[in-house]
């Protein structure tokens, strides 16, 4: 039987950097685009299209994506469908462990990957309207810092993290991803047999 990820298309790239398809050649990826979390029941209905054609499809699926809509794991539980378990999609960049002792530290700390920096206008300036100094205090006054997530496939994006963290008011750190639970967490699931 055929077998598929439905995944967040923030994970392409760490997902290419691990070899997924050559390792598993029996394995299809079908990516969501990232600005989808901008609208959470339309993800949800997006991913529930993509578990239904992968159904009329004989494909087995399992999802790769955080708790990005509320009730994701009880959604996908009611179609038999597995989640690669992670509360956010940037903790399984840097590692549960990682994750939560950088949150902890500095409570307040706002995660940027490579799609999010590139489009970080059209995914959150226009549409949050933080072009208005008011509306970017209001959704900012908690933070602290800019954390941004360098992978292995990006290109030199430190200009882009710094003008973001400077735009935001906020300094910037850079965290190199750490691909060990994400491909740990794959294999798991991929090597099970029912799925």
């Amino acid at each position: 039987m055929i077998r598929c990820i439905i995944a967040c298309r923030v994970f392409e790239d760490a997902l290419g950097f691990l070899e997924i398809p050559r390792r598993f050649p029996d394995l299809q990826i079908r990516y969501l685009p990232a600005h989808l979390h901008l609208r959470p029941d339309e993800l949800r209905r997006r991913i529930s299209l993509e578990i239904a054609e992968a159904h009329r499809r004989k494909e087995r699926a399992c999802c790769l994506f955080g708790q990005c809509f509320p009730g994701i794991d009880t959604a996908l539980h009611a179609l038999s469908v597995p989640r690669i378990a992670c509360s956010h999609c940037f903790e399984i960049f840097l590692g549960t462990e990682r994750y939560r002792r950088m949150t902890e530290a500095v409570p307040g700390s706002f995660f940027l990957e490579k799609r999010l920096l590139l489009n970080f206008d059209e995914y959150c300036w226009q549409p949050l309207e933080l072009y208005d100094p008011m509306m970017r205090s209001w959704y900012f006054e908690h933070y602290r810092r800019v954390i941004y997530i360098r992978q292995p496939l990006d290109p030199d994006l430190m200009d882009q993290a710094r003008r973001v963290a400077s735009r935001l008011s906020l300094s910037l750190h850079v965290e190199d991803a750490n691909y060990e639970e994400l491909e740990a967490k794959l294999v798991s699931i991929l090597a099970k047999d029912d799925f």
